[in-house]
């Protein structure tokens, strides 16, 4: 049997299109925020990595807006009411982690981890989604900010205290 899906909470989408507005906000503020001087060109240096990401953002909460401003019928005001959102707290969690991790173990390692740790505390299982896509993702981002980018990222603590 079909379930019916459930409606959507204009509350959820309140929250997203005021995420955005503060990514828009943080955009056009940005060159004033970020220290641009350098020899570096634009894609190398400090600028590029605040404006991919609130870029995302903005991207991420137009579907948000649109339904702000023509909700669906079935639409309500009331959250879900499943509880809190325990999943949701993990993740954010493992990030927190990753990025402290990023300064002690690196960013390989710790994306890996992060990913399959994630992967497995969501329900994926198998190899190829815990470690083969894992693999995969973290090359791509080792590849795209390192190589193609060239983003600096400092030596990892757990080397100098092992090789030092």
């Amino acid at each position: 049997m079909k379930q019916k899906p459930k409606a959507h909470s204009r509350g959820h989408d309140l929250l997203s299109a005021f995420l955005g507005v503060f990514a828009a906000v943080a955009l056009i503020t940005s060159p004033w925020n970020v220290d641009t001087e350098g020899p570096d060109p634009f894609y190398k240096g400090p600028l590029i990595f605040p404006v991919m990401v609130l870029s995302m953002m903005i991207l991420a909460a137009l579907p948000a807006c649109i339904r702000l401003v023509s909700p669906p019928a079935d639409s309500t005001w009331r959250l879900d009411g499943e509880g809190y959102p325990i999943k949701t707290l993990v993740v954010l969690a493992l990030l927190i982690a990753m990025l402290v991790g990023l300064n002690l173990i690196g960013l390989e390692v710790s994306a890996w981890l992060f990913l399959c740790i994630s992967l497995y505390y969501l329900g994926h299982r198998g190899v190829l989604k815990l470690i083969v896509l894992p693999l995969v993702i973290t090359g791509l981002i080792f590849l795209v900010f390192k190589h193609f980018l060239g983003v600096f990222f400092p030596t990892p603590l757990i080397v100098e205290w092992i090789w030092e």
